[in-house]
């Protein structure tokens, strides 16, 4: 569905790729209205007066970009809020990334200079929540990227400190709408991360016994990355009340 008004409206749309990263902040709202178009969910959502359109997207650029694409009115600001990669070895887990710029992994020259006020508002929220917080270029690819020697290549490429899979895609679509757009992502698996074992993978070795040890530590490998994964995420909702409070008008009283 395109968008149908030209003008700006009061809410703020955040976007999730996955509903285990929007869970915490959903928590907080109050949903009025569910949809689903395509890959996407949509919750329109009151929080202490303010309304809000919280999306999941989907895990990919393409989901992600469709999901923009869908809205049926035009917001005051989109939000990519999620996970990301870290890209260097100073950025560890639950650090958060700012972007001042997105840019795709598959197209270094493809950038995007994100609004200038987000970028100083989100940032003000990480600091009063006393976050690690950095400010920097954000890329985003196909495919997620583990070995370091992936990640030491997409940061040179693309000068980005951080990885995700959806934020620039976001961000292309946003700036087709006339929004202005930033993404606030936490570093949930940093540059020494071991990859995410596929369920399917593991399976398969299960039944082989002289795979057994293999599989053993591939479980827990797979534990652990989501214990990290789910820990990750509690740092965003606190930061995301702050900056629905900041950058959305408050209820106005009647008489």
């Amino acid at each position: 569905m395109p968008v149908k008004n030209s003008e700006n409206t009061d809410y703020v749309c955040i976007v999730f790729p996955m509903g285990m990263e929007q869970f915490p902040f959903l928590q907080r709202l109050e949903v009025r209205k569910r949809w689903r178009s395509g890959h996407a969910v949509y919750r329109e959502a009151y929080f202490e007066g303010r309304t809000i359109l919280v999306v999941r997207c989907g895990i990919g650029p393409e989901k992600a970009a469709a999901a923009i694409r869908k809205l049926a009115t035009k917001p005051k600001a989109v939000l990519s809020a999620g996970t990301a990669g870290g890209l260097v070895p100073t950025l560890e887990r639950t650090h958060l990334v700012v972007s001042s710029e997105t840019v795709y992994g598959h197209d270094p020259a493809s950038i995007l200079h994100c609004d200038e006020d987000l970028v100083r508002d989100v940032s003000r929220a990480c600091t009063l929540e006393s976050c690690s917080m950095s400010v920097a270029r954000l890329a985003t690819v196909r495919e997620a990227v583990f070995p370091q020697e992936d990640r030491k290549r997409l940061h040179v490429e693309t000068g980005a400190l951080a990885v995700d899979m959806e934020s620039h895609a976001i961000g292309i679509e946003a700036c087709r709408l006339d929004v202005p757009f930033v993404s606030l992502r936490v570093i949930s698996d940093d540059f020494h991360s071991h990859p995410l074992p596929g369920i399917r993978e593991t399976r398969i070795q299960w039944n082989a016994p002289c795979s057994l040890p293999g599989v053993l530590r591939a479980k827990w490998h797979r534990h652990l990355f989501l214990r990290r994964f789910a820990s990750s995420i509690e740092i965003l909702h606190p930061v995301l009340v702050r900056i629905v409070r900041q950058i959305c008008p408050p209820p106005r009283l009647s008489g």
